[in-house]
């Protein structure tokens, strides 16, 4: 897949990811804040849910904000760094996978948390989205992301690195990732007009690699036989998975910044 067909595809993504691209969408001024906030559901049976704020004024509030940022953590079980909040907001930002701490002057003022609910309309199963806000602690200050600018040529490096070595992954993220491996924490997305066409391809890969290790890690180590090979394939995975998380996170802040 090339870099300009990556921007013109589908990807899944996690639901704050999906908001933050949007909502930067709508703050780079390339799109009103009604379809601004539409888009941010995703493409399939998804849509808000009854509770929660309501996205449009959500927006619409981001600019009464001084030099406003939205920040994505990839939040998992002892990987909590970045969220901010009461501590309410940790186990449900863990639960959902993501969050998006908003800053303003580098100051925190709020994390919104995706909460997906099953439901039913027409006779059709559908996921409910609502999202919740909590407010940060007053005064609590965002350190600068700690990216390192060079994600991609790090991710590179590490699906190199399993594809010439000796341990068999089920990892191809020059393709699309399989309905069944995308959980219900994520949603597939168009991509926003503004997205070049290298950040683009750096955030298909990142988020096709963190899905494909995810399921492998989930797997277990069925494919190995040895307690050697085992520890090896899944140390290897946890790699990609880091990496991957990290270039996810990186794509999504340079396309909202």
């Amino acid at each position: 897949m090339s870099e300009a067909a990556a921007g013109r595809d589908l990807v899944a993504l996690p639901r704050a990811a999906v908001l933050a691209l949007w909502a930067s969408t709508y703050m780079h001024g390339d799109l009103g804040p009604d379809d601004a906030a539409d888009m941010s559901y995703g493409v399939g049976r998804s849509g808000p849910g009854d509770e929660g704020v309501d996205l449009f004024d959500w927006m619409t509030g981001l600019r009464r904000l001084p030099l406003a940022q939205l920040r994505l953590v990839l939040p998992a079980p002892g990987r909590i760094a970045g969220v901010v909040g009461p501590p309410a907001a940790l186990p449900a930002a863990i639960e959902a996978e993501s969050a998006i701490v908003v800053t303003a002057a580098g100051i925190a003022d709020h994390t919104l948390i995706p909460l997906s609910l099953p439901t039913e309309q027409d006779g059709r199963s559908k996921t409910a989205v609502s999202w919740v806000r909590y407010d940060a602690p007053v005064g609590t200050q965002v350190p600068p992301a700690a990216s390192s600018g060079h994600a991609r040529e790090e991710l590179l490096r590490a699906l190199r690195r399993a594809a010439d070595g000796s341990i068999e992954l089920d990892l191809v993220p020059d393709e699309p990732v399989e309905p069944a491996r995308i959980p219900a924490t994520w949603i597939s997305t168009a991509l926003p007009r503004h997205v070049d066409a290298g950040d683009a391809h750096l955030l298909v890969l990142a988020a096709r690699t963190l899905l494909l290790t995810r399921s492998e890690i989930d797997d277990g180590h069925g494919h190995t036989v040895h307690l050697a090979e085992a520890l090896a394939r899944r140390g290897l995975l946890d790699e990609l998975h880091d990496v991957a998380r990290g270039a996810l996170i990186e794509a999504v802040e340079r396309i909202a910044s």
